[in-house]
């Protein structure tokens, strides 16, 4: 059995949060599992169990505030609370100029990385609060540290998810309550296999999950990853503005005026 005993994760039917549910079922862990595709979460269920790990599924769109509500109080009755919760649900839609659809894409990027992240730690934290005990997770990106082209949307949500960690971190403190900001750089999964722009230093989401739950059972405050990234974003974020704006150009090209490098698919979310 692993550090943590009863698990919460969102955004659990692929990606980052499906692995990291796979490989906390392999520790034996009890976990909660939220998202929409109902068949996907089956099939990590019962991938969950074969490895010797309790599943127990969540249906439900993060964005509709009432049915989150709804799912994370059936969670947090059926537990009987949580050790770990891990806000992970995400979306990277990107901003395409001109276009119709963006104000679209705004709303349902704020809904699920911000709002939804937020709601669900706050959910959980007047629990843990109680319990003085507990550790909160929440997901952002090194996409926080500055504005991405066509990422508007994206660059702004993580950058905000990063402030309301690093203050919940000390609201919480004094309860005995842990809160862990992750800030991935690129990870192989299903929203990036589609991405047409550099994605340097990219891991696999195995190894990506790996390093997650080591950070997490650490404790740390942050954790980028990896560590390439961390230095590079770091420098980054102290890199003059005419400098960053013309390596940005550069290295995303037409994408940085209209968007038409990034995804392929339709702006909708998968």
């Amino acid at each position: 059995m692993g550090k943590f005993k009863k698990i919460m994760i969102t955004g659990a039917s692929s990606g980052i949060g499906h692995q990291m549910a796979l490989d906390y079922g392999r520790q034996g862990a009890s976990l909660w599992l939220l998202a929409r595709s109902e068949a996907k979460l089956n099939d990590l269920a019962v991938s969950i169990r074969a490895a010797g790990g309790e599943a127990h599924v969540l249906v439900c769109d993060a964005t509709i505030e009432l049915d989150l509500m709804n799912a994370l109080q059936t969670a947090q009755e059926g537990s009987g609370g949580f050790d770990l919760v891990i806000a992970n649900a995400g979306w990277g839609g990107k901003m395409k100029y001109p276009s119709e659809n963006n104000i679209n894409v705004l709303n349902q990027i704020i809904d699920l990385n911000f709002k939804a992240a937020t709601q669900t730690l706050e959910f959980f934290a007047k629990y843990m609060v109680v319990a003085k005990q507990g550790h909160l997770v929440g997901i952002s990106s090194v996409a926080g540290f500055r504005g991405l082209p066509a990422g508007a949307a994206y660059s702004a949500t993580k950058a905000g998810l990063i402030a309301y960690l690093e203050s919940l971190r000390f609201s919480l403190q004094p309860f005995g309550v842990k809160v862990t900001d992750i800030r991935p750089g690129f990870v192989r999964t299903p929203m990036t296999a589609q991405n047409k722009v550099p994605m340097p230093f990219l891991l696999d989401v195995d190894q990506a999950s790996i390093k997650i739950i080591r950070a997490i059972e650490r404790g740390s405050k942050r954790f980028t990853f990896p560590w390439q990234m961390a230095i590079f974003v770091h420098i980054l974020r102290g890199t003059p503005d005419f400098i960053y704006d013309w390596a940005a150009s550069k290295a995303f090209g037409d994408m940085a005026v209209s968007g038409r490098q990034g995804k392929i698919e339709l702006n909708v979310r998968e």
